[in-house]
């Protein structure tokens, strides 16, 4: 059998020693431990199979439940049918989904990251095990254990230490709760002074980028019940740009291009914007209209770029590509205006993008005016 949850999955087990010598029997049940095997959280699957060997190999199977003791929860997964070569379908593997744990779409899927900073006091490390649960806005996750084994030590004094799990998305997480208890399901009568010094948790979801950063500053008990947890309210949330622009909304800018004055300002060349904005930039856009001899001296040109809403915007960078007769310009100020808000920016410039003149180049980052 495999066993298949949201830590992975238990590689290949063999059901070889059960508590009855003679196993699978009718109106039997049987019982097998694997007390090495790490928990896999929330279980999702599992395959069975046989070897069709023996008199008799063909088998029908009721259902099979799996206990992890860590988490003190039993998983059922419902079969009733023959693995047989001769009777159903002539099958002899099946796979079978949990039927006591949630199915999540994958859309409602991600995975989160969690950075445990165990404190610098001279008593803040543990040799056991910590569980998290994220409290979010769309719901609570499962338990997550964070395991400390003889192989990867993990909480030692000062350290820090990364935890990867794959869980629902739970929203904006605006709470955390940490437990403490012994490593292995084992257990025993905690020491008054068994603790879990915890000076920071930083929970990232891995999708979007976001951070929640939790400031600890506490000791977790030892405990073996899951009833006795701290509670942390979270302190920072760093969004990403993924994450702020998923809720943007397409916003129309009118942008206006105001030539100089002097003998020679307009220009033949290709002309081309990028706007900034506190919550990014519009990308490089050029500016031009069919039919229409743009950017000539003393003239006003109008154009209408949208893109995602830019927030407050910042700069604009105007450049042209040199090519024409006459490519040097003259820029006098560009104007910008959200028509959703209908604030205008005015960006003044009053230089020349001429490889001729002035400093010699051909674009400009121009800032606001105010």
């Amino acid at each position: 059998m495999v066993i298949f949850g949201e830590n992975g999955d238990s590689g290949t087990l063999a059901m070889k020693q059960s508590n009855n010598s003679n196993k699978f029997e009718k109106n039997q049940m049987d019982t097998f431990r694997f007390p090495d095997m790490l928990s896999l959280g929330d279980l999702c699957k599992v395959r069975i199979w046989h070897d069709n060997s023996g008199i008799g190999p063909g088998w029908h199977l009721e259902f099979i439940d799996v206990k992890d003791e860590i988490m003190n929860k039993t998983f059922r997964f419902q079969c009733d049918r023959w693995l047989a070569k001769n009777a159903d379908d002539k099958q002899i593997i099946r796979e079978l989904a949990c039927a006591n744990n949630d199915i999540l779409d994958l859309k409602e899927r991600t995975s989160y990251e969690i950075t445990t900073v165990t404190s610098d006091r001279e008593d803040a490390e543990t040799k056991d095990n910590v569980w998290i649960i994220l409290e979010g806005k769309k719901g609570r996750s499962k338990e997550m254990m964070l395991e400390n084994t003889s192989k990867k030590r993990r909480f030692a004094q000062n350290a820090t230490d990364v935890f990867k799990f794959s869980s629902k998305n739970v929203g904006d997480i605006a709470a955390i709760c940490v437990g403490h208890c012994p490593k292995d399901g084992r257990k025993f009568s905690p020491k008054p002074d068994s603790y879990w010094h915890v000076k920071e948790i930083t929970i990232t979801e891995t999708e979007l980028g976001n951070q929640y950063i939790f400031n600890c500053n506490a000791k977790i008990p030892l405990r073996n019940k899951r009833d006795d947890y701290k509670v942390f309210e979270c302190a920072k949330t760093i969004e990403s740009f993924a994450s702020r622009a998923r809720s943007l909304v397409p916003v129309k800018y009118e942008v206006i291009i105001v030539t100089g004055f002097e003998k020679g300002a307009g220009t033949d060349a290709n002309v081309f914007i990028t706007m900034y904005g506190s919550n990014g930039d519009s990308g490089k856009h050029a500016l031009k209209q069919k039919m229409r001899n743009l950017f000539e001296r003393g003239k006003t040109n109008r154009f209408y770029i949208e893109t995602l809403d830019l927030g407050e915007v910042k700069k604009v960078r105007v450049e042209h590509d040199n090519s024409g007769l006459s490519a040097g310009w003259l820029l006098e100020r560009v104007e910008v205006t959200n028509s959703a808000t209908g604030v205008t920016t005015i960006f003044p410039c009053s230089k020349w993008l001429d490889k001729k003149r002035g400093d010699g180049e051909i674009w400009r980052e121009l800032y606001p005016m105010y």
